[in-house]
């Protein structure tokens, strides 16, 4: 990670037609319900190069606001589930702006063994890395499964994330504004909740640079040759994460010696 913020203006990604059709296409590749003003994507898809053409102009001039989110409650993982549908226009502006400062993040951001949300960087990957550790020798891991990570975060301290890599004004300005309009600035359901959920976590990622360690998503695995020495990451682990106002679930977190494959587990 080189810690240097962008200087240069990202809003062109962000408003070039061309690549909001890609945002447009990139989030049609997802099955999702239509949001509060109940457009679908098939409504969308019939007339998209005029609508692509009218929110490029709306947000070069700056007057696109988003529209309020519906909120859907559901069970999931034996508890209430809250879910923000942003409408289909809002969740293009929320992939253009992730994809415009993504490519800044993989650069100055995000370290080499941070798998997930990241792209072609999944648990395939992260098990492979996982797998040269334990292979090498250190065969205990401090696995660690960081408890509601994209909750309780405030609207600073989302923007203050990643305005330490990008300085573009005109940029945090229109993330603001979108974030604004969430129930909260990690909401899932958000396109912008991945890449925000990567940021919180990135000085967590930099106070444990120098130990051999795997992150997928929120799971931080920590690999050691002895118990003691994975206690010994268990703890500096639990204090790096404390330290940013975060902790391991107790239920999923613990030190073991797995085979690669038992790693990142879903669920």
């Amino acid at each position: 990670m080189s810690g240097g913020p962008a200087a240069h203006s990202l809003m062109r990604q962000v408003t070039d037609p061309r690549l909001l059709k890609r945002a447009a296409r990139q989030c049609m590749g997802r099955t999702g319900a239509p949001g509060a003003d109940g457009m679908s994507w098939h409504t969308f898809r019939q007339d998209m190069p005029r609508r692509l053409a009218e929110l490029s102009g709306r947000l070069a001039d700056g007057t696109w606001q988003p529209h309020p989110v519906r909120e859907v409650v559901f069970d999931g993982w034996g508890k209430q589930m809250r879910l923000a549908v942003p409408t289909v226009t809002d969740r293009i502006v929320h992939r253009a702006l992730r994809a415009a400062a993504e490519p800044v993040l993989e650069r100055d951001a995000y370290p080499p063994w941070m798998f997930g949300w990241r792209p072609r960087r999944g648990r395939p990957q992260a098990v492979a890395a996982a797998a040269a550790h334990l292979h090498s020798g250190r065969t205990w891991v401090a696995d660690l499964d960081v408890a509601a990570a994209s909750s309780g975060v405030p609207l600073e301290q989302a923007l203050d994330s990643i305005a330490r890599f990008i300085h573009d004004g005109t940029y945090l300005a229109l993330l603001r504004r979108a974030l604004t309009a969430l129930p909260d600035p990690l909401a899932p359901g958000s396109g912008l909740a991945p890449m925000l959920t990567n940021l919180r976590m990135t000085p967590v990622d930099e106070a444990l640079a120098d130990l051999p360690v795997v992150r997928l998503t929120d799971n931080y695995t920590v690999f050691s040759p002895t118990r003691a020495d994975a206690e010994r990451a268990w703890q500096r682990t639990v204090q790096a994460l404390a330290e940013h106002g975060m902790r391991p679930a107790p239920a999923k977190s613990k030190i073991w010696c797995p085979n690669p494959e038992d790693l990142y587990a879903a669920g």
